[in-house]
C-alpha cells in the first residue's frame, strides 16, 4: 500500500500534456503561440465547425479593401494588454461600494420609517444628520415619482430603494456556472 501512495507519476495527466503559455510569451502576437488543440478520441466530434480556410480570410479582407487592417492591429493591441492585476482591485472596489449601497439601504429605511412621525426633531442630531443623508436622494426620486394624493402619499422611497437594489444587483458578481 505503501508503495501505491508514493510512486512517481510516469506520464503526465492529459489536461498538462498542452503546452501553456509563459507569462513572458503572453506578450506575444498570437500567430507566434500556435497551440494544437488536444486530438478526440475515437467516435467523438468536435461540436464547434472547422475553422474557415485561410485563403477565404485573406480574400475577404482584401475585398474590403483593406478595411479591416486597422481593426486588425486594433485587436492585436487589445490582446497585448494583460488585465489579470486589474481583476482583483476592481473587485475589490465594487464589493465595497455594494457594502457601502446596502448600508445607505439601511439608512433610509430607518429615516423613512422616521418620517412617519410628526412629533420627531428634525432640527435636532441625530434627526438632522439622517435627514442630510437621506433627502438628496430622495428629491431626485420626488422628480422622477412625485408625490399623489394632493401630497399626502410620498412613493420617492419606492423609487430609491428600487434604484439602489438595481445597482446592488449589477454589481454584485454573479456566480461561474
Amino acid at each position: 500500500m505503501h508503495g501505491v501512495l508514493t510512486s512517481p507519476c510516469l506520464r503526465p495527466p492529459p489536461l498538462l500534456r498542452r503546452a501553456f503559455p509563459s507569462p513572458a510569451t503572453r506578450l506575444l502576437p498570437p500567430q507566434t503561440l500556435a497551440l494544437r488543440p488536444l486530438p478526440l478520441p475515437r467516435g467523438l466530434r468536435s461540436s464547434r465547425p472547422p475553422p474557415p480556410p485561410r485563403a477565404a480570410a485573406e480574400a475577404a479582407a482584401s475585398a474590403v479593401g483593406g478595411l479591416l487592417a486597422p481593426l486588425s492591429t486594433l485587436e492585436v493591441g487589445l490582446r497585448s494588454v494583460n488585465l489579470a492585476p486589474l481583476r482583483a482591485p476592481v473587485a475589490a472596489a465594487m464589493s465595497a461600494v455594494v457594502r457601502w449601497l446596502g448600508v445607505y439601504r439601511e439608512v433610509l429605511l430607518v429615516g423613512v420609517l422616521f418620517s412617519w412621525f410628526p412629533n420627531i426633531p428634525w432640527d435636532r442630531q441625530p434627526f438632522s444628520a439622517l435627514r442630510d443623508l437621506c433627502d438628496p436622494f430622495l428629491a431626485l426620486c420626488r422628480e422622477v415619482m412625485p408625490p399623489v394624493f394632493g401630497r399626502k402619499l410620498d412613493l420617492s422611497p419606492l423609487i430609491a430603494f428600487m434604484a439602489i437594489d438595481i445597482i446592488i444587483m449589477i454589481l454584485r458578481p454573479q456566480p461561474r456556472m
